[in-house]
Parts: C-alpha cells; structure tokens; sequence
C-alpha cells in the first residue's frame, strides 16, 4: 500500500521529464527542442516519454499547466479573499514566490510575446498569458482606479507590473555585471521583493 503523498515511480520519472522540458524549451525554444533532448535529461528511453505524455506539444502543455495553475489559482484567491488594499498589493510577491519554483516561465513567456502568435508553442502560452492579463485588470479594479485610468492606463499598468516581476528572473547575467552571486538567492528575492512593494503600491495610487 502507497504511503500517502509518497509519490509513485511513475510520478517520479513524469516530473524528472517535465523538469527537463521546462530547462530546454526555455533554453532553446519549442522548436529547437527534441522528445530525444528531453529524455536524455531526464534519463529515460526516448520512448519511455509517451507513457507519460502523448507527444511534444501535450508536453509543452503540462509544462505550462504545472507552472501557471497556481498562479491563476493564486490570483483567483487574492481578488475572492483580498479585503484590504495591502492584500491587494502583495499579490506581486506571492507571483515572484511562484515564479522562484518556476524560473523559466519568464522565457517562456518571452518566447511567446515575441514570437509569430500562430505557432503551437505561442498560442499555448498566450491563453495562459490572456487568462492572467484578465486577472490583473479584474486587480485594478476592484481596486478602484479603474474608473479613473483610461484602457490605456490599465494596459500600462499591467505590462510593467508583468515586466517587473518576470524580467528580474531573465536578468542573471546583468546581476553578476553589477554583483556577485545568485539573482534567485533568498537574500536577493528578499530586495526584489521590498522593491516590488514599493513600485506597485506607487504605481496604485498613482
């Protein structure tokens, strides 16, 4: 009988693969990532992957579906349960906290920004994307500004707040230009953190 929460070997070896889609497909892109690569890393056969997942892009999507559901989720439970303007506000950090457990999404994320919006890879990632945009407008307003900002405001509003909190987990190399060590650090989480604090709570009232 399975102890509970111990994680069967199956489990095991589908989240050793994830993790290694996750790296590479930030690394190299959806494209320049092969089922091969992936198992690799993982240490399984290439075919021992479709005991787990039907092909690279039901992959891709599990990859996506492991990181940003709590992060939709998490929203969701700030604006049902936010009671205060400070709640409100730390919806940032608890974004950041998630992100540490998922650094590469900001790639990820980047890839899909930038890239043609039609390829599988993109689309996939721009619903997740459209879904937390719309969670953060809902932020705003129930925060009240909304009546005061324009659309554009609001667009403005929610692209630097995403930029903020995203861009510092693609910014390593700046981070050892100017200092020494980890960007992901507790210590540089924990200034990350006192910054985004101050920037979003102006960027609020503003």
């Amino acid at each position: 009988m399975k102890t509970k929460n111990k994680k069967s070997k199956g489990e095991l070896t589908a989240e050793r693969i994830l993790d290694a889609a996750e790296d590479l497909f930030a690394a190299q892109g959806y494209q320049g990532t092969s089922l091969r690569e992936i198992a690799q890393i993982a240490k399984i056969r290439e075919p021992g992957l479709y005991n787990h997942f039907q092909g690279k892009q039901d992959l891709y999507s599990a990859v996506l579906d492991r990181a940003l559901s709590p992060m939709a989720q998490a929203m969701e439970v700030h604006l049902n349960n936010a009671s205060s303007y400070k709640e409100y506000a730390d919806l940032p950090m608890v974004m950041t906290d998630l992100l540490i457990e998922h650094p590469a999404m900001a790639s990820l994320f980047q890839q899909a920004l930038q890239g043609d919006k039609s390829a599988v890879d993109n689309r996939l990632v721009n619903q997740w994307l459209g879904r937390l945009f719309t969670q953060g407008k809902q932020t705003l307003e129930a925060l009240g500004n909304s009546d005061e900002l324009a659309v554009e405001d609001v667009a403005v509003h929610i692209i630097a707040m995403f930029n903020l909190i995203t861009g510092y987990f693609l910014s390593q190399r700046v981070f050892e230009t100017l200092a020494e060590g980890d960007i992901k650090s507790p210590e540089n989480i924990a200034r990350q953190k006192r910054l985004l604090s101050r920037v979003i709570r102006t960027m609020l009232v503003s």
